[in-house]
Formats: C-alpha cells, structure tokens, sequence
C-alpha cells in the first residue's frame, strides 16, 4: 500500500491560483476601459464560452495592467510564475506581484510571502515570509491562514506550535479553503495540535475532496481502504483514486496499483499494477518507486529484475521513504540485486527500526 509522499501545504508558489479580486470603487472610464481588458482575459483565462488561450489572457492582462488595474497586475504576476501565455519569469512576477499587493491586493500579498517562502526572486527567509502570510491572515485571507499554520507545524521562520498550526488550519478551513480542510484531517487523524479523532478527520478529508483538492482524495481512499473514520469501502477507495489519479496525483496512481495488485475494489491484474506504478514512479512517488521495485524483485506483474529492484528501493529511500530502508536491508544482507554488505544491512535495519518497521524476514 502506498503512503502519502506528497507535501499538504500549500507552500508552493507554482501552486498559486490567479486570484479573483474585483474593484469595489466607481469606475474612471479609464478604470472602466482597464476592467474590460482585464474582463477578457479572464474569459480566455478560464474558457468562458471561447476555448482557453492563455496568449491572449496575458495580453489583455497586459494592457488592463499598463491602465494600473490591480486584478490584472496580479493575474499577470502569475501568468509569468506559471508560464501561462508568457515566458516564466520570477523577478518579473515578483515585481508585479509587489506592485499590486502595495496597492491592496490580498491575493498579491498571500502570494508574495511565497516568494521569500522558497526563495524565488528573492534570498530565502522564512521570518520574512512569516510576517508576511501573518498579515495576509489577519486581514482573513485563508491561504496566509493555512501557510501561516503550516509554518508553525514544521517551524519555519516561527517556534514550532502545533496548537497553534492547527488553529490556522481550522480557522482557514471553515473559509471552505481545501488545503487546509487536509491539513485540519491530517491534524485528527496524527494528533497533531488537537486530540486524535478519525471520524473527524474523515470529515475534513472528505470536505476537500469534494472540493476538487486531488491530496484529500486520495487521503479519503485511503480512509476508505483501511476503514479509518469510514466503514471500509474497496470500491469506493478505488474511485476516490481514480479521482485524483486523473488530476495526476503520483501518490494515488500508486494507491490505484495497489487495488490492483491486490485485487481490492477491482479485478486484480498485476500488469495493470505495474503500469500505474511505473507511472506513479516517473512522476517521482517514492511509494511508486517501492511497489515497482516489489514487483520487481517478485516477478510479478512483469519480469523479475532484481537488479532493478534493487535500484528502485534505493532511490525510494532516498527520498526517504520509510519501507524502503527495511527493503534495502534486507538487500544488502541477502544480496538481492546488490553485493552482500553487512555493514549497509545494518545501517539501513536501524532506520527503518527508527521508523518503527522491522527487517524484511525470507
């Protein structure tokens, strides 16, 4: 079974959404003409009743920007984080994402912490990007609540205090903002900052998956295959997969070969699990890479490889992948697809025994 190797967060800033802030003041005719351009990029931003065209999104961008239009400033801000319709340029987004979150935009704002997040355009500094998505949060914006929370959970830029993160995510959560409706489930669910509840984190799961976000989906197969919060449902842990697999969430491609591995909620075909793991694999799953490998080392569902195998679990536990170390030190002690080593055997038995699993035993 695959384990959740993508990040909750939403500290990403190509993950950044094209905020739809609107002028709430009398409209200039200049404004008025600023506004309309804006309003048809919008339109073949999202493919309202034209096919999506993101050139001419960002054109028409441009020119409500030039008229000094704040929305358009922003959405092209983050045509050039993205790429969409104009060549990918950080500092070029970094200056208007300023621009238009001097001029008020929360949406610019929120976004502007993630550049000092990860240190795009900018030198890295969590303390700035800290004070930053604080702001955006007292002024209630849910995305500075939720990066806000996730700093606090991992310590970054602020004391670590789950108490704290978890009262970012609830508080964002009841905005109806997905991510951090995940992250309020994963609070339940690992007793992170409340008191461990599964029924409640089922809820929140739930809450954003139908809200489209692809980690929650997966995570509500999840309760369903294991029966967590929900009575256990094969077949309806295969269609939350399927779900997010089709938003190409590597993690649940690899849940999907499982089903089919197993035979859980569908027929079971290995070569089938194979095929979803090879994919889940080059989208970079650790836990892709760690069933392939298994069916690699067995010969099921393909060709045994050992070597391969081998290879595959290694570059699991790189990522650090906790089964992986429990494999590789079985590898290195039995010389599955790698010379005999004791030394790594051990080396690889003690981390897994840090993540409370045991050597793989023949």
């Amino acid at each position: 079974m695959a384990k959740n190797d993508n990040g909750n967060s939403g500290v990403k800033l190509e993950n950044i959404e094209k905020g739809k802030t609107a002028a709430t003041q009398p409209l200039t005719p200049t404004d008025f003409l600023a506004k309309k351009y804006f309003d048809i990029g919008e339109r073949y931003f999202t493919g309202d009743d034209v096919d999506v065209d993101f050139d001419r999104a960002a054109a028409n961008y441009a020119q409500s920007a030039k008229l000094g239009y704040t929305p358009a400033v922003f959405s092209l801000g983050v045509c050039y984080i993205r790429g969409f319709g104009v060549k990918p340029d950080h500092n070029r987004a970094y200056e208007l994402i300023e621009q238009a979150a001097k001029a008020g935009s929360l949406d610019a704002l929120f976004t502007l912490g993630h550049f000092y997040f990860e240190g795009t355009a900018v030198e890295q500094d969590y303390a700035k990007a800290v004070d930053i998505f604080r702001s955006a949060a007292d002024k209630g914006h849910p995305g500075g609540l939720n990066d806000l929370g996730y700093c606090y959970q991992r310590g970054l830029g602020v004391e670590r205090n789950d108490t704290r993160a978890f009262d970012c995510f609830y508080k964002a959560a009841q905005a109806d903002f997905p991510a951090a409706q995940n992250n309020v489930a994963d609070c339940y669910s690992f007793g992170r900052g409340v008191e461990c509840d599964n029924d409640k984190a089922f809820m929140y799961y739930y809450r954003a998956a139908q809200n489209g976000y692809a980690i929650a989906q997966n995570n509500v197969g999840m309760c369903y295959l294991n029966g967590r919060g929900v009575k256990q449902d094969y077949a309806q842990a295969v269609k939350w997969f399927e779900a997010a697999s089709k938003q190409g969430n590597p993690v649940a491609v690899a849940n999907l070969g499982f089903c089919y591995e197993t035979g859980k909620g569908v027929e079971k075909n290995a070569e089938q699990a194979v095929r979803l793991y090879t994919s889940a694999a080059d989208a970079d799953s650790a836990a892709g890479k760690y069933n392939l490998a298994k069916c690699y080392r067995d010969g099921n569902g393909t060709k045994q490889d050992k070597e391969r195998a081998f290879s595959l679990f290694k570059r699991s536990a790189d990522q650090g992948f906790a089964l992986a170390y429990s494999e590789l030190a079985a590898c290195y002690r039995d010389g599955i697809g790698v010379k005999q080593d004791s030394e790594l055997a051990e080396k690889y038995a003690a981390l897994a025994k840090q993540e409370g699993y045991d050597i793989i035993r023949n």
